[in-house]
């Protein structure tokens, strides 16, 4: 499936540290070339439209669109990131672009997982705001849809996607489109805090399956960098820092990593939240 075989390093390891050091050296610049190669001329033009889609804060206020560019355009993901302001009947309290989809800047994350978990940056939000995720097929269909409350503890949220036919049917043609929106004003939806994004399952094939599980730590960051593994990357660096909430070194790794996708490195500082796992039922 990818014309590029990795190369295998000798390096050892020694200790956690050095596994980290070692792994993420290049990350910070290469990451802007791969994510730069990886979106089409369509992807640009829509990214373009919108500073950045990873936050959420533009209106969900559906507009008419006035040719069929305009309508592919507004069908088209549109942010990790807020796009507006929110105006006066705003009940959530906090700044809209507090809330942040870790994601690659084009929107597309590739990963190998059945069960992948996505990550968000979050305030504050309180256990009375209702919290919506919907995931939508490749023809646009939903999925599957939950809504979940607030934990009232900002820091890093992470949602885990149980085993399903769909997504665990990977082969690389189909892209899966998620929205997370915050319900701010449960009688006006237009008034949600929203970010969203696309999910690419792929399958590798089992050669490369095999040298990935058959390899050391640092080399296991490497081959899923080489692979454009996102989510594997991010969760096995989230899954570090859980299990050592006090290594600074980690949190300082995981900052490069969400650099490297221009993001604030200051969200690796913040503390990991507990797993919402996620039965995903209509």
């Amino acid at each position: 499936m990818f014309d590029k075989k990795p190369v295998k390093t000798t390096t050892g390891i020694t200790t956690l540290a050095s596994v980290i050091v070692l792994s993420f050296t290049s990350i910070g610049s290469t990451q802007t070339t791969t994510d730069a190669n990886n979106t089409t001329q369509s992807e640009d033009s829509i990214a373009n439209s919108v500073p950045d889609r990873r936050k959420g804060g533009a209106s969900r206020r559906p507009q008419t669109p006035q040719n069929t560019e305009d309508e592919e355009v507004a069908q088209a993901p549109r942010r990790r990131k807020p796009a507006a302001s929110r105006n006066d009947q705003n009940q959530c309290n906090f700044n809209p672009q507090e809330l942040v989809a870790l994601i690659p800047a084009n929107l597309q994350s590739k990963t190998t997982s059945t069960s992948p978990t996505l990550y968000f940056s979050v305030p504050a939000i309180t256990a009375n705001t209702e919290i919506e995720f919907v995931l939508r097929g490749p023809q646009d269909e939903l999925v599957k849809k939950q809504t979940f409350s607030g934990k009232g503890q900002a820091g890093i949220m992470s949602l885990k996607l149980p085993n399903g036919p769909r997504v665990s049917s990977p082969n690389g043609e189909n892209t899966y489109h998620w929205y997370l929106s915050v319900i701010c004003n449960q009688g006006d939806r237009a008034d949600d805090v929203v970010v969203e994004g696309l999910l690419q399952p792929v399958t590798l094939e089992s050669n490369l399956a095999e040298e990935i599980e058959t390899a050391s730590l640092e080399d296991r960051f490497k081959l899923y960098q080489s692979y454009d593994l996102w989510h594997e990357r991010l969760d096995t660096l989230a899954n570090m820092k859980r299990s050592q909430p006090q290594n600074t070194q980690l949190a300082q790794k995981l900052g490069e990593l969400l650099e490297s996708v221009e993001l604030d490195s200051t969200i690796g500082q913040k503390p990991l939240l507990e797993t919402e796992m996620l039965s995903l039922s209509r």
